[in-house]
């Protein structure tokens, strides 16, 4: 018994049992990335509580779910339009791209003029989450054990 039809309307294409596949090999960085930047979340809260107190920590965690939360939105969003539909991926990953940084950039800027004192600690969590993350998926992908299916 099949959970999906054999061929399906849009795109006009069969359905070859693959794509599921495809997009768990896509995905599958998801985890190690995200268990090693929280692991340096954590880090980066402890740091930021001994160097500037609870606005240090909350800083510096919100920073790095900020990378975490960013991050794999994007990557199931890409993962779902390379499934669904293959010709809008770029328009939708730029627009993804465009959406995320609007949003990011606006978040941020009225952080900004709070006055808080963890924004600093913020930006260096952003920093540290955007590091370990992009490590972690060059490194999941230099093991990973794919191919590349145009």
């Amino acid at each position: 018994m099949r959970s999906r039809p054999l061929c399906v309307r849009w795109p006009p294409r069969c359905w070859t049992g693959k794509t599921e596949a495809v997009t768990a090999k896509a995905t599958g960085f998801l985890k190690p990335a995200m268990i090693a930047t929280l692991v340096v979340g954590v880090l980066a809260a402890i740091a930021g509580a001994v160097l500037q107190g609870s606005p240090g920590a909350v800083g510096a965690a919100g920073g790095v779910a900020l990378v975490i939360v960013s991050y794999a939105v994007s990557t199931l969003i890409i993962a779902w339009v390379d499934r669904v539909n293959r010709n809008m991926l770029m328009v939708v990953g730029m627009t993804t791209y465009a959406v995320k940084f609007l949003l990011l950039f606006l978040l941020v800027g009225w952080v900004a003029t709070q006055g808080w004192i963890g924004t600093k600690a913020m930006g260096l969590g952003v920093v540290a989450g955007v590091l370990t993350w992009t490590t972690a998926q060059i490194w999941w992908t230099s093991k990973a054990k794919f191919t590349l299916e145009v």
